[in-house]
C-alpha cells in the first residue's frame, strides 16, 4: 500500500519482502547505495508510521506516511528542479566564456 502510493507520486520505490534478518536486509540496501530506506514492522503498521533511515544519517526515526512521502516528493521536485538550474548554469557559463573571448 505504501509502495503504491510513493509510486502514484512518481516515487521510485523497491519492496525487500526476502527472508533475510532485518540487519542484513539494510546492509544490503546500503551497500547497493539506496539514499532512503523505510522499515515497515507491526508497530509501524499499527501506527501508520515507517521507521527511516537514511544512507547518509542512518536512523531517522518514525514518520506518518503521507508527511513522508509528501516530504519526499518536495526533495525530489527541488533536486529536479535544481539540476534544471545546474544545466542553465552550464549553458550561461558557456555563453560568457564565449562572449569573453
Amino acid at each position: 500500500e505504501v509502495a503504491a502510493k510513493a509510486k502514484t507520486l512518481g516515487l521510485r520505490v523497491e519492496v525487500d519482502r526476502g527472508s533475510e534478518r532485518l540487519a542484513k536486509q539494510i546492509r544490503t540496501a546500503e551497500q547497493s547505495r539506496v539514499p532512503v530506506m523505510a522499515v515497515v514492522g507491526v508497530k509501524e503498521m499499527e501506527e501508520g508510521t515507517l521507521a527511516v533511515r537514511s544512507r547518509k544519517n542512518g536512523d531517522l526515526g518514525s514518520f506518518k506516511v503521507d508527511e513522508l512521502l509528501g516530504e519526499l516528493k518536495r526533495c525530489d521536485e527541488v533536486a529536479q528542479e535544481m539540476t534544471k538550474m545546474g544545466e542553465v548554469k552550464d549553458q550561461n557559463e558557456h555563453v560568457d566564456d564565449v562572449v569573453k573571448n
